[in-house]
C-alpha cells in the first residue's frame, strides 16, 4: 500500500510539473516573430546570440536575413508586413542617410530612436604568405604597391612565378556591400588626405579599381568564403573585415596550409555597427526589437560579439596589430555617392 501510495505521489508531482511547463513555455506557432536584417559580418555571432536571446525573452521568435548593407537600407525604404522590424548594418551612416531620404520626403521619423552603435570593426587584407611575400616584401600592407600589382595585371610583371598567372584583387560589390565601398573610398583616396581622392579630382581611380577587382561579391561574407574556398587560384588578397579574417582565420588554416595572413591598411577606416528599430509596417513588435537592441549591449551580449572578432561598441578590443594605425571615418554621404557614380559609369 504504501509503494503504491508513493507512486501515486510521485505521478502527481510529474503531472504538476508538466502543466506548470506547459503554462509557462510559449506554445508552438504562439511566439512572437521578430526579423532582423544584419550585415553579412555578423552572420556567426547570430547564431549564437540567437539562442541566447530567445532564452532571456521566451515568447519571441527572431529571425535573421542576411543582406549586404547598402541592399538592407535599399529595401528598408518600403514598408510592409514581411519588412524586417531591426536594422545593423555594416555602417551606422547608412542609418543616418535613410532617416535623412524619408524626412525630405515629409515622412515620420524612420525609427524609434537613434541608430545605437552595437560594434566595431576595421577594413583589412588577407592575403596568401607565398604572395604577400612578393606583393609587400617588408611584410606591411601599402596602398601604392596594391594600386602598382593591379595595375601590372599578371605576376610575371611583378617578378613573381608565371605559373600565377595574373593578378586577383578581390573585394565586394560597392553598390551593395559597405566593405566594397570602404575600399572604393581608400584606394581614391588622395596623397592630402582629404578622403576625396582620385574621385575629388574627377579621375578613374574607380575605374582602375573595377579593372583589378576579380568578380565583387555581393557581401564581405560571401567574399571571405570563395577566398579561402577558392584558395591562391580564386584570389591573391581580399579586402574584408577585421571581424570576419579573425572568425575564418582557423577555416583558413584548415583548408590551406598556413591559412592567410592578415594586415592592417595604414590608413584604414573603422565602421560602426549600429542598430535601429524601424516605425511603422514591419515584421515583429517594435518593443521587441527594443528588447533586442538592450540585449546585443548587454554584458552577455558584447561578450559573443567580442569573442568573435568585432571590437565592443565603446571600441574596446580588437587585434593589438592595429595598435598605431591611422583609422579614417567612413566616406560621408556625399563623398559616397560621387564614388558610386564613378564606379558606375566605369561598368
Amino acid at each position: 500500500m504504501a509503494a503504491t501510495l508513493t507512486r501515486r505521489r510521485l505521478l502527481s508531482l510529474l503531472i504538476a510539473g508538466a502543466s506548470l511547463a506547459l503554462a509557462t513555455a510559449p506554445l508552438p506557432g504562439l511566439r512572437r516573430p521578430l526579423v532582423v536584417a544584419v550585415g553579412s559580418e555578423l552572420a556567426g555571432a547570430m547564431a549564437e546570440l540567437e539562442p541566447l536571446f530567445e532564452r532571456r525573452h521566451g515568447a519571441i521568435d527572431l529571425a535573421w536575413r542576411v543582406q549586404g548593407s547598402q541592399d538592407m537600407v535599399n529595401r528598408a525604404r518600403e514598408e510592409g508586413p514581411e519588412r524586417p522590424r531591426v536594422l545593423i548594418p555594416a555602417n551606422r551612416d547608412l542609418l543616418g542617410q535613410l532617416a535623412a531620404e524619408l524626412r525630405s520626403q515629409g515622412g515620420a521619423p524612420a525609427f524609434l530612436q537613434a541608430p545605437v552603435p552595437v560594434a566595431r570593426t576595421l577594413l583589412v587584407a588577407v592575403a596568401w604568405p607565398e604572395r604577400l611575400q612578393r606583393l609587400f616584401p617588408d611584410g606591411r600592407f601599402s596602398w601604392p604597391l596594391l594600386r602598382r600589382a593591379a595595375g601590372a595585371g599578371q605576376w610575371g610583371a611583378l617578378g613573381g612565378p608565371e605559373g600565377w598567372g595574373s593578378f586577383d584583387l578581390r573585394s565586394s560589390d560597392p553598390m551593395r556591400s559597405n566593405s566594397g565601398q570602404l575600399t572604393l573610398a581608400l584606394w581614391c583616396r588622395d596623397g592630402n588626405g582629404d578622403g576625396r581622392g582620385a574621385a575629388g579630382a574627377g579621375g578613374d581611380c574607380a575605374a582602375a579599381l573595377r579593372r583589378a577587382v576579380y568578380r565583387p561579391a555581393r557581401s564581405t561574407d560571401i567574399l571571405l568564403q570563395e577566398f579561402i574556398s577558392g584558395g591562391p587560384n580564386e584570389g591573391d588578397l581580399a579586402l574584408v573585415y577585421e571581424a570576419s579574417a579573425l572568425a575564418r582565420l582557423g577555416e583558413a588554416g584548415r583548408q590551406r596550409p598556413g591559412g592567410y595572413v592578415l594586415l592592417f591598411p595604414d590608413p584604414t577606416i573603422e565602421t560602426v555597427l549600429a542598430a535601429a528599430v524601424l516605425r511603422g509596417e514591419a515584421a515583429g513588435r517594435a518593443e521587441d526589437g527594443e528588447r533586442l537592441v538592450a540585449f546585443l549591449l548587454s554584458p552577455k551580449g558584447q561578450a559573443v560579439l567580442t569573442r568573435l572578432g568585432f571590437r565592443a561598441a565603446d571600441g574596446s578590443g580588437g587585434s593589438p596589430a592595429a595598435r598605431g594605425v591611422k583609422r579614417l571615418p567612413p566616406p560621408s554621404p556625399e563623398q559616397r555617392e560621387e564614388l558610386l557614380r564613378l564606379w558606375q559609369q566605369a561598368g
